[in-house]
């Protein structure tokens, strides 16, 4: 879908700083926007109480520890529950999310599949 706006949840600031450019670089010709960056899941339940709504959440499978991103996904669910949520791993298996992608995707990638979100 275009015009997404998203919120990026890792722990590593390489990661949401890279999805941050992607976006710029790459999503601009589909209005795809980071609209929310956290580092950790307390920060991603500070956003979405201050009433940041999402289209779509980026999350990190480990932020920092295993599980955290499922912990966060949930608090999505409850405090936004129109955003889809994409897990992101580097890990095979990680199903927590609506969608599901490997860290391994290039730029041009996460970007196409971002447009071809239905939600």
């Amino acid at each position: 879908m275009k015009g997404e706006r998203i919120l990026v949840a890792d722990d590593s600031s390489i990661a949401r700083e890279g999805l941050q450019r992607i976006m710029e670089s790459w999503g601009s010709d589909d209005d795809h926007q980071i609209i929310g960056s956290a580092s950790s899941v307390e920060e991603v339940r500070n956003l979405l109480e201050g009433g940041l709504r999402p289209s779509v959440a980026i999350i990190d499978h480990k932020m920092p520890n295993v599980g955290d991103g499922e912990r966060a996904a949930k608090i999505v669910r409850k405090l936004s529950p129109q955003t889809t949520i994409v897990s992101m791993s580097s890990d095979d298996g990680v199903t927590w999310g609506d969608y599901n992608l490997q860290k391994q995707y290039r730029a041009k990638e996460i970007v196409d599949f971002l447009t071809g979100l239905k939600h």
